[in-house]
C-alpha cells in the first residue's frame, strides 16, 4: 500500500493539499495561543529560576508626588503583589542648565521637579537572558513602572546587581 495514491490522497483518506493546509492552520493556532499568553517561543519549556536582585530607579517626577514613596512599600502590578519591596528613597532636586545675560552657563534648580532614586529588592525570576518583575523585563537603562497600593510612576532602571 503507498502512502500517497495516484490521486494525490495520504492512505486514501486525505488530499495531500488538505493535509498541508491542516497543518498551517494548526501551527497559526499553536502559534496565536502564544501570543495571547504572553510567552515567547524561547520561553516554552524553559524554567525560570528565582535570583534575589537588587535594582536602582530614578524617577523624574513633579514636585511633591514622589514623597508617596516609602521604605517598606511593596511593588505591585496590575492590583498583585510581587515580591519585591522599596529598601531606600532619596529624593533630590533637580538641575537645569540655562544661561545668563552674558551666555555663560547656569546651574540651577529647577523648582517644579523632583528626582527619586528608589532602591528596590526582591526574588525575581530569571528568565529569557532577563530578570522579570512582573511582565516587565528588569534590565540597566529599561523604562520601568513602579507600582503601589499609593503609586504608579514611570522612571529608568540605572543599576542592577544579583544580591546573595
Amino acid at each position: 500500500m503507498n502512502m500517497i495514491n495516484k490521486e494525490g490522497k495520504v492512505f486514501n483518506k486525505i488530499n495531500i493539499l488538505d493535509l498541508i493546509f491542516i497543518g498551517v492552520i494548526v501551527l497559526l493556532l499553536f502559534l496565536s495561543v502564544i501570543k495571547i499568553m504572553g510567552k515567547d517561543l524561547e520561553d516554552i519549556g524553559a524554567s525560570a529560576e528565582s535570583v534575589h536582585v537588587r535594582f536602582v530607579a530614578s524617577i523624574p517626577y513633579d514636585t511633591g508626588y514622589l514623597d508617596s514613596i516609602q521604605v517598606g512599600d511593596t511593588i505591585g502590578e496590575t492590583k498583585q503583589y510581587l515580591e519585591a519591596t522599596v529598601v531606600d528613597v532619596q529624593v533630590m532636586p533637580v538641575y537645569e542648565t540655562n544661561l545668563d545675560n552674558s551666555g555663560n552657563p547656569v546651574k540651577s534648580v529647577d523648582p517644579t521637579m523632583e528626582e527619586a532614586i528608589v532602591t528596590i529588592e526582591g526574588t525575581l525570576p530569571y528568565d529569557s537572558m532577563s530578570y522579570k518583575l512582573g511582565a516587565q523585563e528588569v534590565r540597566q537603562g529599561k523604562k520601568i513602572f513602579i507600582e503601589s497600593d499609593f503609586y504608579r510612576l514611570k522612571g529608568q532602571i540605572v543599576s542592577i546587581e544579583v544580591v546573595n
